[in-house]
């Protein structure tokens, strides 16, 4: 049988620019490992997408400038803020382009 694992740079590799990327919320078993790999290998314009909110996976995507847009109904980071720094300040910027799925 041939193994179908991949390492963690290929499988951020998968993720091209422009990507609609799905995530759950919570600030548990966020995949912060390849999140950092996509920043890394210098993702952008990356569509970001959150199933029942957001959370530090979505904040830290905003905030290395990956993202283009965020579709989700809340970015917090729970009780340590109530919504994610990085996703405020682009969103008052212009920088990105938030979407309410509320």
């Amino acid at each position: 049988m041939k193994d179908k694992r991949i390492d963690l740079a290929a499988a951020a590799a998968l993720v091209r620019d422009g990507d609609q990327v799905v995530m759950g919320a919570g600030l548990e078993k966020s995949p912060m490992a390849l999140l950092r790999e996509l920043v890394r290998q210098r993702r952008k314009e990356l569509r970001l997408a959150g199933v029942v909110g957001g959370a530090l996976n979505l904040d830290f995507l905003v905030g290395a400038g990956a993202a283009q847009s965020v579709d989700t109904c809340s970015v917090t980071l729970g009780r340590f803020a109530r919504t994610g720094p990085n996703f405020q300040r682009h969103v008052q910027q212009g920088r990105i382009r938030a979407l309410d799925n509320t």
